[in-house]
């Protein structure tokens, strides 16, 4: 399996299924709120003596956005999703987090920033 499909697999059930990945733009507008959204920001290789292992084993970093309706339906989300992620394989930490107000859709979001470490197994 890969990251992107094990977090997927991790999360689903989290926002009825209203995982998408880079957009929340569908085809037919926005979702039903709540839902999450992640994208890759980066991957690192692992390079060793042996060589690089690929990208079976490139750390790779993810921004994963929480939105909901109301603040406390996304804190909820938002610490779901931490918890989902506690014991994810490869380990997952989230480096950094932040929160904000979308006037333009009235949602709250929780921005979590997460590296996902394969090198480490």
């Amino acid at each position: 399996m890969s990251i992107e499909s094990d977090f997927y697999t991790a999360v689903q059930g989290l926002a009825a299924g209203r995982v998408y990945t880079l957009t929340f733009a569908q085809p037919t507008g926005l979702p039903t709120w709540p839902a999450i959204r992640y994208t890759f920001i980066d991957h690192s290789r692992d390079v060793t003596i042996c060589g690089d292992g690929g990208a079976t084993t490139a750390d790779a970093r993810m921004q994963v956005d929480v939105v909901a309706a109301t603040y406390e339906d996304m804190r909820t989300l938002r610490l779901s999703v931490l918890t989902a992620l506690e014991m994810f394989t490869p380990p997952a930490l989230c480096e950094g987090e932040g929160e904000q107000f979308d006037e333009a859709t009235k949602t709250h979001r929780a921005r979590l920033d997460f590296v996902f470490y394969p090198s480490s197994t």
